[in-house]
């Protein structure tokens, strides 16, 4: 699948620059703003799609009679057709950066994440969306705050932004804060996290997101739970209290892991389709194309 475009972030020390990528997404939903845009909208306008028939009082468009509609008309109105227009919708990126987002295994969740994020911010440019960004630990960054609009060529800035944002924050509590910042006007809102806390706090921020149309986004790394040794000790750490435990590693309790892991991913899909789509799970490196597969599948 060929992109519409890409993103180069300029590096004048010459250490390699990062290549952006567009993904491209739908919405199952009528947007309802009044500025044009890319999506299907509930506003009238210049667009293409049939809204209907009005009177001509009501819509005084002579081009758009109706000259069948009216010669039928039993009182003798004349009938104008109208059209809805195309409009453009919020795109909002919420992610965590607390400590466990930190973590750099077979990828690097930060730089998963500047990627994904600047991803975003450059696909709703393209696709002629207002766009933002939240992120959080224990509460929002106001740092890394992006408040939502019309940003011309993307949002260079967030990725240096985050990939050197340090992953200190001992909680994913500002998660919460950051969703209900958001206003009562519907927006795609792409959840970013590894989601490993409790299922009752996702269930809250789940809950306080409802008007909106949320992509859940799980970054994980197999260096987590894939990959790991048949025998021998190994050191587990909590990065997020900073416990450290050393274990002995043998295939079952190394089988233990991958269970585990497995059935947390069958957890996180279950709540996430309950609230409306099924998640996008980013694993070890952000895979543009995947994104676009994925809205294209209409999960």
């Amino acid at each position: 699948m060929a992109y519409c475009g890409t993103w180069l972030r300029l590096d004048p020390f010459g250490t390699g620059a990062a290549v952006i990528e567009e993904f491209h997404y739908i919405i199952p939903w009528r947007a309802a703003s009044p500025h044009p845009g890319a999506h299907s909208s509930n506003q009238l306008g210049g667009g293409e799609e049939f809204a209907g028939l009005v009177p001509f009082s009501a819509s005084p468009n002579a081009r758009h009679i109706d000259i069948r509609a009216s010669i039928s008309d039993p009182f003798g109105q004349l009938s104008v057709r109208t059209f809805r227009q195309r409009s453009n919708i919020p795109v909002v990126v919420i992610a965590d950066l607390s400590a466990s987002m930190g973590y750099s295994g077979v990828g690097d969740k930060p730089e998963n994440v500047a990627r994904f994020a600047a991803s975003a911010a450059w696909s709703a440019y393209r696709h002629g969306d207002r766009f933002g960004f939240i992120g959080g630990d224990e509460r929002v960054r106001e740092e890394l705050f992006i408040p939502t609009r019309l940003h011309k060529g993307g949002v260079p800035e967030l990725y240096d932004g985050l990939l050197g944002f340090p992953r200190i924050g001992r909680q994913s509590t500002g998660l919460l804060a950051a969703a209900e910042r958001l206003g009562r006007q519907r927006a795609l809102v792409f959840l970013v996290s590894d989601f490993h806390f409790p299922l009752a706090q996702l269930e809250s921020i789940l809950a306080t997101l409802t008007l909106h149309d949320v992509v859940p986004v799980v970054v994980w790394d197999s260096a987590e739970y894939a990959i790991l040794p048949s025998f021998g000790l190994v050191l587990i750490e909590d990065m997020e209290t900073g416990a450290k435990r050393r274990l002995f590693m043998r295939p079952r309790l190394r089988d233990q892991f991958r269970e585990r892991y497995a059935q947390r991913r069958d957890e996180l899909a279950q709540v996430f389709r309950q609230h409306g789509r099924s998640p996008f799970f980013l694993i070890d490196r952000f895979d543009a194309e995947a994104l676009t597969r994925y809205f294209l599948s209409g999960e």
